[in-house]
C-alpha cells in the first residue's frame, strides 16, 4: 500500500468534491460532520463501563469518545511529523493524520448499542437462544446470519456512518476514503469470523467499503476482506491506552482500587520513575496526583506507540502486521496488568454487575417486541391489531415495510431486520429504559 494513496481526500458517495476553503481541510470537515451528529450526541447517555452510574464523574461513551480522539490526535500528528519528515513527496501537512486520527477515534463507538459492551452480548445472545430471534435468523440468508448471531458495534458503527446518518445521500455522511478506512478497525464482513472474534462491516455495507478499499488501495485478502489501513492501528492504540488506563482512573474515583495500587501500576509503565515521585509528592491532593499520574502514563504509551508504528511500517504497509500497536511496546505486560486489574476489581464489580443484568432484562424484552413485527410480517405478509399499534412507537426510518407478495424474500427479512437493530442499537440508556417501562406497562402504573 502507498501512503499517497492511503491519504486519499475522496469522498465516498461524490465522484468530485466541489469544496475549497482554504481555512478547513477535508479532513476537518469530516471531524465536524461527527461531532455535530445526532449519533454521536447520543453516546452523552450511552455506558462506557458504569451503567446508569450514579456518580456524575465516571465516564460515557462520548467522554470516552473525546479523549481518545485527543489522544489520537496527539498520536497522529507524531506519526505525521515523521512521515512528512521520512517522505519529501507526501501532498500533506503533518497536522493532517492527527485529524484523520482524531475523528476516527471521536466515531470508534457511534454503533455502540446501550449498556456498554453487555448491550452487544444481549442482541447476540437474542439472535442464537431466542425464540423469535432464531426464527428471524432462520429466515435471512445463511451467508448473512452472522451479521446479527455475531453483533458487533464496530460494524453498526460504519453502518451508521455510511448509510443511517444522512440516510438520503449514497454513503451517508460522506466522509473522506482516509476517514473511514482509518475508523475501520476490522475491514472484513462477518463471512470471516470465528467463533468470538470481531468484525467491522455487514454485508449491506461490503459493496460501498470495497470502493473505500479501491481508492486507497488496500490490499484485498480475500472476498470482501481487506487489509488495515495504518492509521487503523494507531485508532486501536488510542482507544486501548484510554480503556486501560482510565478506567483505572475511574475505579479509584468510586474506591474500587486504592490510591497506592493505581500509583504503583502507573508507575511501572514509566521509566523516569524518580523524577515523577519527586513531581506527584509535591503536588497537593490525591485527585491531581492521580491526574498527574495518567497523563505522564498516557504521554509515554504514545510515544512507545509511535516507535512501535515506524518499527513495523514495512509490514503494515504490506498488510502483513497482526498484531496491535501496544503489543509491542516494552512495557506491553505491565500495560496488560492494568487491564487485569480493570476486569478484577471494576468490570466485575457488585454495581456494574448488577446493572449489566437489568440492562439483559431491558433489551431482551425490546427485542422481543420488535422482532415478533418483523416474523409476524414476514410470515402472514401482514400485521394484527397488536402489531399495527406497536409499529406506532416507531421512526419511520426503522419500521418494517414489505412491498406487495414480497414478504418470504430473505433480502426484505434481512433489511426489516437490520432496522429493528438499528433502532435498538441507537437507543440510549435511559431511553431504553423509558421504552421498556412502556410497553411492560410499568410506566402505566406510574401515572
Amino acid at each position: 500500500m502507498q501512503w499517497k494513496k492511503l491519504l486519499s481526500k475522496q469522498r465516498i458517495g461524490k465522484e468530485k468534491s466541489d469544496y475549497i476553503d482554504h481555512d478547513r481541510s477535508e479532513f476537518q470537515r469530516d471531524f465536524d460532520r461527527i461531532i455535530f451528529s445526532s449519533a454521536f450526541r447520543r453516546l452523552q447517555d450511552k455506558t462506557q463501563v458504569f451503567p446508569l452510574s450514579k456518580s456524575d464523574y465516571v465516564r460515557t461513551r462520548l467522554t470516552h469518545s473525546l479523549e481518545t480522539s485527543s489522544v489520537g490526535r496527539s498520536l497522529g500528528n507524531m506519526v505525521g511529523s515523521r512521515l512528512v519528515a521520512k517522505y519529501d513527496d507526501l501532498d500533506i501537512i503533518s497536522s493532517e493524520p492527527g485529524t484523520v486520527v482524531a475523528t476516527a477515534c471521536l466515531a470508534h463507538d457511534i454503533g455502540n448499542p446501550p449498556f456498554g459492551h453487555s448491550g452487544e452480548d444481549v442482541i447476540r445472545d437474542w439472535f442464537q437462544t431466542s425464540e423469535i430471534g432464531m426464527k428471524l435468523c432462520s429466515m435471512v440468508d445463511e451467508s448473512r446470519r452472522n451479521d446479527f448471531i455475531w453483533f458487533e458495534g464496530n460494524a453498526q458503527g460504519l453502518r451508521n456512518i455510511l448509510a443511517l446518518q444522512r440516510p438520503y445521500s449514497r454513503g451517508g455522511m460522506q466522509l473522506t476514503c482516509a476517514t473511514l478506512a482509518a475508523f475501520t478497525k476490522y475491514p472484513y464482513v462477518s463471512g470471516h469470523i470465528k467463533k468470538k472474534k470481531k468484525f467491522g462491516i455487514f454485508d449491506s455495507e461490503a459493496e460501498i467499503y470495497a470502493e473505500v478499499a479501491g481508492y486507497l488501495g488496500l490490499t484485498q485478502l480475500e472476498d470482501k476482506k481487506w487489509a488495515r489501513h495504518p492509521f487503523a492501528y494507531l485508532v486501536e492504540a488510542a482507544d486501548d491506552i484510554c480503556y486501560h488506563v482510565i478506567d483505572i482512573e475511574d475505579g479509584h474515583r468510586l474506591n474500587l482500587i486504592s490510591f497506592e495500587e493505581l500509583r504503583s501500576i502507573f508507575l511501572d509503565i514509566l521509566d523516569n520513575k524518580q523524577d515523577i515521585i519527586a513531581r506527584v509528592d509535591r503536588i497537593p491532593g490525591t485527585k491531581e496526583q492521580v491526574e498527574y499520574l495518567r497523563a505522564c502514563t498516557i504521554n509515554a504509551l504514545v510515544t512507545s506507540s509511535c516507535d512501535v508504528f515506524f518499527d513495523h511500517e514495512d509490514k503494515i504497509l504490506d498488510g502483513k502486521f497482526n498484531s496491535s500497536l501496544t503489543e509491542g511496546i516494552g512495557k506491553a505486560r505491565e500495560f496488560s496488568r492494568l487491564k487485569e486489574i480493570a476486569i478484577e476489581k471494576v468490570y466485575n464489580s457488585t454495581e456494574v454487575i448488577e446493572t449489566e443484568a437489568a440492562a439483559y432484562e431491558v433489551l431482551w424484552k425490546i427485542l422481543d417486541f420488535l422482532g415478533s413485527i418483523v416474523v409476524e410480517l414476514h410470515t402472514k405478509g401482514k400485521l394484527g391489531a397488536k402489531c399495527k399499534k406497536s409499529m406506532k412507537l416507531l421512526p419511520e426510518l426503522y419500521a418494517p415495510k414489505i412491498e406487495g407478495d414480497d414478504f418470504r424474500n430473505p433480502q426484505e427479512v434481512y433489511k426489516n431486520t437490520q432496522k429493528i437493530v438499528d433502532y435498538v442499537s441507537g437507543m440510549t440508556d435511559t431511553f431504553a429504559v423509558r421504552t421498556f417501562n412502556k410497553i411492560s406497562g410499568i410506566s402505566l402504573l406510574r401515572r
